[in-house]
């Protein structure tokens, strides 16, 4: 009887709070509303954040503009203990729409792709940013290409992956969408690797104009700036000491004409004998290169010479 009785009571309340639910459904939300507020007001206040200025799309001027002063990644700031994290700017909307920057593996380069993009989504839900200062306008989409993941139960590779999230982006992106590629080609051979990402780059700074920044290896794509006015080249600087190398993670204008690939798998701990081998490789299929360059600028010379006689 204590048993039925108990359950008869509970069901009562129940009931009584059934009543209520319209109610307490407004106050969960008007308190998960304030509470992400109260977050994001202390962590501005606690990491020196700064107010952006959402800049005004009707104006064609800075419409798609971002410009943002010394920005720092909100996470990767939070968990470096001795280091202080690098600050770097980004500008880009007005006189450029797509940056292809270049710089060795563990540089920055990935991390400075995510910041901005972090940027621009903290500034859409109303944060203060990690940044000196910041003026930007809405994306209308934020669209990334990073990482390495295959699919191996539908049969598709990480080459196939990495396709068809390019694929997407070409197709649904506009000139008022944020893109932010982290390499693209890789999981083929160079020249075609190559050719995909030139292609790509063409494609979104020609046709589609949305503000790009496109991390790559390929330092080849630096000519792209030469042909296309709004495209321009950054680079994640190194300092070479003798056999060591340092990363600065500061990014400037120019682009690399190095990929120190060699290196960063020596401070990965590939044995040396490799190392040796791999930079004899490397100065073979250079000479090779640049042979095979100077026989194709020869036969091109020739042809022209003939054609005119």
């Amino acid at each position: 009887r204590a048993a039925q009785r108990e359950y008869e009571i509970f069901c009562s309340i129940r009931l009584i709070v059934g009543s209520y639910a319209k109610k307490i459904r407004k106050s969960a939300r008007a308190i998960a509303g304030l509470d992400s507020l109260t977050g994001l007001a202390e962590l501005a206040a606690t990491n020196s954040y700064s107010r952006p200025e959402i800049l005004n799309s009707s104006n064609p001027i800075n419409s798609r503009e971002i410009h943002i002063e010394s920005c720092r990644h909100p996470v990767v700031e939070q968990m470096l203990a001795e280091d202080k994290f690098k600050p770097n700017d980004i500008h880009i909307g007005k006189n450029y729409d797509l940056i292809i920057l270049t710089g060795p593996n563990a540089s920055g380069k990935s991390c400075y792709l995510r910041q901005v993009g972090l940027m621009q989504l903290l500034a859409q839900i109303g944060s203060w940013l990690p940044a000196q200062k910041a003026s930007l306008n809405i994306a209308d989409r934020i669209f990334t290409r990073v990482g390495a993941v295959d699919d191996l139960s539908a049969g598709q590779s990480t080459f196939i992956v990495e396709m068809s999230e390019t694929a997407f982006i070409l197709n649904q992106a506009t000139n008022k969408s944020l893109v932010l590629l982290d390499e693209i080609g890789r999981g083929t051979s160079t020249f075609d690797g190559l050719s995909i990402a030139w292609s790509v780059s063409e494609y979104l700074a020609n046709t589609i104009k949305s503000r790009t920044i496109f991390a790559t290896h390929y330092h080849e794509l630096n000519q792209l700036s030469d042909d296309l006015k709004n495209i321009t080249n950054f680079q994640v600087l190194v300092q070479e000491t003798g056999n060591d190398l340092f990363f600065l993670h500061q990014v400037v204008p120019g682009g690399a004409n190095k990929s120190y690939g060699i290196e960063a798998a020596r401070l990965s701990g590939v044995p040396k004998v490799v190392i040796d081998r791999a930079k004899q490789i490397l100065e073979m299929l250079q000479k090779k290169n640049l042979i095979s360059s100077k026989r194709k600028e020869e036969i091109g010379t020739k042809s022209r010479i003939n054609s005119a006689a």
